[in-house]
């Protein structure tokens, strides 16, 4: 089952490191085609908007979220906390995924002028994206406890 695990998470970052690395080539080239070429690359930043809402919210995933320390490192309520962060996170990321499902289908259809792709797209990526962390989360709340980081 580790193994599996492992293959995921390197599956996982590959994926951001790529798009990531997409965003960053693409706005340098349509920097450079601005500023220096006096042009415009026409689709870069319908691409740009598309691909940063799927870094942004698988990138999200891995992510360590930002908790009180003061308030969540005390022993007595440190479990109760984590079981009512989960609850919580899990119901906002419904949410997400319930947005993204109602948008996609009312919008879905629409295509992006200069790209030609379908927002759904767009929109596939609240869904897949939200419901991936949502797994993430609950198996996160299933595995040991680690001390809180220093």
């Amino acid at each position: 089952m580790a193994g599996l695990v492992n293959l995921v998470v390197r599956l996982w970052r590959i994926t951001v490191g790529g798009l990531m690395l997409a965003v960053v080539m693409l706005t340098v080239a349509q920097v450079f085609a601005r500023y220096v070429l006096n042009s415009s690359i026409i689709w870069a930043e319908e691409a740009n908007r598309l691909l940063y809402v799927w870094v942004i919210l698988l990138a999200a995933i891995g992510a360590d979220h930002m908790r009180i320390g003061l308030v969540a490192d005390k022993p007595r309520l440190r479990p109760v906390l984590a079981q009512v962060g989960v609850i919580a996170g899990v119901a906002a990321l419904g949410l997400v995924v319930w947005g993204g499902w109602t948008m996609n289908a009312v919008f879905g259809s629409d295509r992006y002028v200069t790209l030609g792709l379908s927002k759904a797209w767009y929109f596939w990526a609240a869904i897949v994206g939200g419901a991936a962390w949502a797994v993430v989360l609950l198996w996160r709340s299933f595995l040991p406890e680690k001390e809180p980081k220093t």
